[in-house]
């Protein structure tokens, strides 16, 4: 296995994530080729123009061909149709590069494989934009930010320490664990919130007085992620439906009880209700915020006793 910053590293697809990590690597010192392979030429063009890739190879056999490391890139349903094809091609080639993915659901991914690979480290970086494609790929994207990695007793111990080493080396932290755990946190963390923005935008383009014309930086914040690749989003929802469902449950639930605080006019519940979630939020803002120097540092008093009413 060629050493870090040398290896060859090839993106299956090239878009906002594996663009901003091929970015990120070149602009912390990776030397290796990195290049790209995908099933249309005008982003790998505009990858190449825009300097985040040195080559790319329309034909997925030569594009892997000597590869040291592949990262599949591509939105989640099309990262398990890779995965159900790839052993095979590379055992054609006599080829065992590393794999890693970076597919927001693991169980569903790493099913597709119809053999195992133990070189396969499935990973999930948790950072992303609104925006898609290439040409929003930055190459501060993963700085601060979590890298989560679900290997299982049979992979490769020297894999998952490569990749490791990959993502601390564009600034990321890296947790390890299980596919199902991975799964059910981030269908909470993260696929619920896209799906409260999308049914908040929904409702409110289908208000006759139009409130979006009237929003503020409230909805600005609420609304944000509603402008989210619209296929990879379809993907999530598909294959992580399960954990999904019980995510978008429990928030169900908490509306049932804030709507019933508001029937009732009790304000005292009201408040000691909205404490508690500043408080939580607080407690969380170096995690949210990574970047900023200020994060946390609004965990007052009163904050604090917020939480002790829970």
């Amino acid at each position: 296995m060629a050493s870090l910053n040398t290896a060859k590293v090839v993106f299956l697809g090239l878009g906002l994530i594996s663009g901003s990590l091929a970015l990120a690597l070149k602009r912390n010192g990776w030397v290796g080729k990195i290049t790209a392979w995908g099933p249309r030429a005008p982003s790998l063009e505009r990858g190449l123009a825009l300097g985040v890739i040195d080559d790319f190879d329309l034909d997925l056999s030569q594009a892997i061909a000597g590869a040291d490391v592949l990262v599949i890139g591509a939105p989640p349903i099309s990262t398990g149709e890779l995965l159900a094809t790839l052993p095979r091609q590379l055992q054609a080639l006599n080829a065992t590069p590393i794999i890693t993915d970076l597919a927001s659901m693991k169980g569903w991914v790493i099913d597709q494989m119809p053999e195992s690979y133990p070189r396969f480290v499935p990973g999930h970086p948790i950072a992303g934009s609104e925006n898609s494609g290439v040409m929003a790929a930055r190459a501060d994207l993963f700085v601060g930010r979590e890298a989560i990695l679900t290997p299982d007793a049979s992979t490769d111990p020297e894999a998952v320490k490569w990749v490791t080493a990959m993502w601390e080396s564009v600034g990321s932290r890296v947790t390890v664990m299980s596919a199902t755990d991975h799964d059910a946190a981030l269908a909470a963390s993260s696929h619920s919130p896209h799906m409260l923005a999308y049914a908040l935008t929904m409702a409110l383009a289908n208000d006759p007085l139009n409130p979006m014309r009237h929003g503020g930086g409230a909805l600005r914040d609420m609304t944000r992620i509603a402008a989210s690749d619209p296929v990879m989003w379809r993907d999530v929802a598909l294959t992580n439906k399960g954990s999904l469902i019980d995510a978008l449950t429990a928030v169900e639930d908490q509306l049932s009880v804030l709507k019933a605080l508001i029937a009732s006019g009790d304000g005292e519940e009201l408040e000691r209700y909205f404490a508690i979630c500043r408080s939580v939020r607080r407690e969380h803002d170096r995690v949210l915020n990574p970047l900023d120097p200020s994060a946390g540092a609004q965990l007052t008093e009163d904050a604090d006793k917020g939480r002790d009413l829970s």
